[in-house]
């Protein structure tokens, strides 16, 4: 039973150092790993959020521009079409009224008598 007692407090100043020399050798490079793989991260993360800014700004250039300008051009067409149209249907209705006034008027050839 002593020589239980010894063994553990041979085996306690052993681990001690076991965990001396692990944490010198080990845990010293994991951290060194992790820190420059989160910094490796981070650089990563920082160039992707610059690319994607850049391709927007191209898509915005190159495509989202140009649109709304033509976009803008085709309302502007269309609204002077529609006021052309409702010009000419407006026309269309006075000269109809002044037709119907000869035609049907006291004097006129299809006069109701």
């Amino acid at each position: 039973h002593s020589s239980q007692i010894r063994s553990v407090h041979n085996i306690k100043p052993l681990y001690t150092s076991y965990q001396k020399d692990l944490s010198i050798t080990l845990w010293e490079p994991l951290n060194t790993f992790w820190a420059e793989c989160y910094e490796s991260c981070k650089l990563s993360s920082q160039r992707r959020a610059k690319l994607q800014m850049e391709s927007r700004r191209k898509f915005q250039e190159r495509i989202l521009v140009p649109c709304r300008i033509r976009q803008s051009e085709e309302n502007a067409r269309l609204s002077i079409q529609q006021a052309q149209r409702k010009a000419k249907d407006a026309n269309t209705e006075r000269r109809w009224l002044n037709l119907q006034r000869f035609l049907y008027g006291p004097k006129g050839a299809w006069a109701k008598e």
